[in-house]
């Protein structure tokens, strides 16, 4: 039996340069749920075949919906209030500037008494005491204004996150979950893969490295045009002395179909 096996790997190294791999998508995707909650809908109409670019699988968002239109409604209310804010604070601007001439105008003036003067400079302080008032009380509600717009856009983004759509054309491979299924952050909701080419994966050995790139590429026994995609240039892990490489081709008529590569 040994001397069987030493026949075989014998033979199987003096094909140089040859080698098997299935023709697989040349990318995969792998989608998680990026937020926490009760599935409420699933599209199950589009497993096995390409997407259509709509909603493939929807959380329950109807609690964040809420909030984002109460949130954009009170945005809209501090929109308005802020254009009254900067009303006011124009307003008493002009106020405190004219209480400030008025003042200045008659300090240095023997002809007014203290009272006089003394009531010449309560009125300016009460006017610059409002103007600053109504200065801050405008960036107040600017910066609210600007808080509100980070919430809505953290709600936009957690409903959209809700809402999972699979790129149009990618063809969806395989659907994890179904309609009242609760999904925790983190679980697989659907598997989907780029067809439109394919990728082989093989593991050359380390003399048939030598100079590959310079080499033709024959799948099947028909000379291509392919080049090599990806080469490690350091040796596989579990494939033992053998270095990975990736060859794109153009898309197969059936996907998983073991094709044999040579370099020539």
């Amino acid at each position: 039996m040994k001397l069987l096996l030493s026949v075989i790997f014998m033979s199987l190294a003096l094909q140089a340069g040859e080698y098997f791999s299935k023709a697989e998508p040349a990318q995969l995707f792998y989608l998680k749920a990026a937020v926490s909650g009760q599935v409420v809908k699933v599209d199950e109409g589009q497993e096995g075949k390409s997407s259509d670019g709509s909603v493939l699988i929807m959380i329950d968002d109807k609690v964040d919906r809420v909030e984002l239109e109460a949130s954009k409604e009170k945005k809209r209310f501090l929109e308005e209030n802020i254009l009254l804010a900067k009303q006011s604070v124009a307003n008493t601007y002009k106020a405190m500037k004219i209480a400030k001439e008025n003042y200045n105008r008659v300090k240095n003036l023997s002809s007014y008494s203290k009272i006089q003067k003394d009531t010449k400079l309560l009125s300016l302080i009460n006017n610059t005491n409002t103007y600053i008032q109504n200065k801050t009380n405008l960036e107040n509600l600017k910066t609210q204004k600007e808080d509100l717009a980070v919430r809505i856009a953290t709600l936009q983004e957690r409903i959209d996150k809700k809402n999972i759509r699979v790129n149009k054309g990618l063809y969806i491979y395989k659907i994890y979950t179904k309609v009242g299924d609760f999904v925790a952050m983190g679980a697989p909701l659907v598997d989907s893969a780029d067809t439109s080419k394919a990728r082989l994966t093989i593991f050359v050995t380390k003399e048939d490295l030598e100079g590959i790139n310079e080499k033709k590429i024959y799948i099947d026994d028909k000379e291509t045009a392919y080049k090599i995609d990806k080469l490690w240039q350091i040796a596989d892990s579990k494939n033992i002395s053998a270095y990975r490489c990736e060859i794109v081709i153009d898309k197969p008529a059936l996907f998983s179909k073991l094709m044999k590569v040579e370099f020539r």
